[in-house]
């Protein structure tokens, strides 16, 4: 809703371990909001694998034409994340070259490996606005 208010472009990417992700590209004055309600009611089911969007992110970012210098990344999951070192200085290397942050919400558990690659981590019990994590990701 905020990145429709302020005309900024938004993708909404769900992984769920090899599942496969869902795409979800909402461009600046070309939301389909149907497509948007349906992205928000599947589930992947798959559990969490965070080294797969951390591999997959760049051509991601690349293939969705992601204006850099200009582009948030928000990771919201529940998982304890392990990273290998080669995996995460890649994407710091990459994040740096686009000029990306990287805020993750991390809830009920700790952040593993995630804390070495974003830029903010927000521990959360929840996804409710009064969280720290939560009003920050809205306020961006």
């Amino acid at each position: 809703w905020i990145a429709q208010r302020q005309k900024r472009w938004c993708v909404l990417i769900a992984f769920s371990g090899d599942t496969g992700e869902r795409i979800l590209p909402l461009l600046p004055g070309r939301w389909n909001q149907e497509e948007l309600l349906d992205w928000l009611e599947a589930y992947l089911g798959g559990g969490s694998d965070l080294d797969i969007p951390i591999r997959e992110m760049p051509e991601f970012f690349e293939r969705l034409k992601a204006p850099r210098g200009k582009t948030d990344l928000i990771f919201l999951t529940d998982a304890v994340c392990k990273i290998e070192k080669p995996d995460r200085e890649n994407f710091r290397r990459w994040k740096k070259s686009v000029q990306a942050r990287l805020i993750s919400l991390v809830l009920s558990d700790e952040p593993g490996d995630l804390k070495h690659i974003s830029d903010e981590v927000h521990l959360v019990r929840t996804l409710d606005v009064s969280e720290t994590g939560v009003d920050r990701i809205l306020s961006l």
